[in-house]
């Protein structure tokens, strides 16, 4: 372990405790997911055939945690503060508890990483990186935290067991629960100020999207495993889910998988936490 960047990182955890008069942007509330079996992705496009959505398949999931929000600015901008790392641009001009966006998976995973220290849990990640690669496995046994599976993500975002038919994270009206094309006045906003779904995330539709951990198939779910599936094998993209505050309301379905480079900073994508129990 870098013992600088670990001296860099309890420093600001230091920091942020004592000024304990004001709500620390280190807290990360998690929300327990209640394992069980949804039908995943969706059969019903134009085109089925063609469509990566589909075809729906039956999942198990495994309980875990998910953040109850996204990952804010405040938050990430620690972690870059900390450790060096570039901040990433916001085009508002405001930061604060606006979900962070323009954050690459590669980034992701090593501000998942940088978190779990903060907390003295065990990292989820082993990352060896150079100038010419950047490689990860897991520790799947470890409690430190991580991104969600795509089957996570979609799971939690139709309510998990709780889950009822609707055509967004939580609600059939689209302004209730998501910040998108519509209603965004073209910005993102702070997280958490929509209703919640029915296990209690917000902003599971619009704001940003969400990395998550798979690398992009387009053919996965004709193969995929029924219990708890990660992704597949082959490929180099990595999976983003949920739209963002410039989506049409046509793209904030939950079924609807984006995809970019790991090192690619995309402009509406940011992160939600996810963790083993």
């Amino acid at each position: 372990m870098n013992k600088k960047f670990l001296l860099t990182g309890l420093a600001a955890l230091f920091a942020v405790q004592t000024y304990a008069q004001e709500p620390s942007p280190m807290t990360v509330e998690m929300v327990k997911v209640e394992g069980g079996e949804f039908y995943m992705g969706n059969n019903y496009m134009k085109n089925a055939a063609l469509s990566d959505e589909a075809p729906e398949h039956k999942v198990t999931i495994r309980s875990f945690k998910m953040s109850k929000t996204e990952v804010p600015f405040d938050l990430f901008d620690l972690f870059c503060d900390a450790t060096g790392w570039e901040k990433p641009k916001d085009a508002s001009g405001r930061r604060g508890k606006i979900a962070v966006y323009n954050v690459s998976w590669e980034a992701a995973v090593m501000f998942c990483n940088w978190l779990s220290r903060c907390e003295r849990l065990d990292q989820y990640y082993d990352i060896q990186r150079d100038s010419a690669s950047f490689r990860v496995t897991c520790n799947e046994n470890a409690k430190g935290y991580r991104l969600p599976t795509e089957a996570e993500w979609e799971y939690a975002a139709r309510g998990g067991k709780e889950y009822k038919p609707t055509v967004y994270s939580g609600s059939n009206d689209v302004k209730a629960v998501a910040w998108c094309k519509i209603n965004s006045q073209n910005s993102p906003h702070d997280v958490g100020k929509l209703a919640a779904n029915e296990v209690g995330l917000y902003d599971m539709s619009g704001n940003v999207w969400e990395w998550c951990w798979d690398i992009y198939d387009k053919n996965y779910y004709k193969n995929s495993p029924a219990n708890d599936p990660k992704g597949g094998d082959k490929g180099t993209d990595r999976v983003f889910r949920g739209g963002s505050w410039t989506s049409p309301t046509e793209d904030l379905r939950l079924t609807l998988r984006g995809h970019n480079a790991p090192n690619q900073s995309s402009g509406g994508v940011g992160i939600r936490l996810a963790q083993n129990l």
